[in-house]
């Protein structure tokens, strides 16, 4: 019990620190953000970019 008290006492000192250094677009262990928040994310930066698929036979390169 104890432990866990101390814990939160150093999660509450600590975690609005980091908060505000962490970049707006870091979705992993913070609070109030998810996984889906994350796919979310990545969704609306493909969408409107061009997208290119570069197939390649490079097995002869090394020969």
């Amino acid at each position: 019990m104890y432990d866990r008290a101390l814990q939160a006492v150093a999660k509450a000192a600590l975690e609005p620190e980091w908060e505000a250094v962490f970049e707006p677009n870091s979705y992993g262990f913070r609070p109030g953000r998810s996984c889906h928040d994350a796919i979310k994310q990545i969704k609306i930066c493909i969408q409107n970019k061009a997208k290119y698929v570069l197939d390649a036979d490079i097995a002869k390169c090394f020969d």
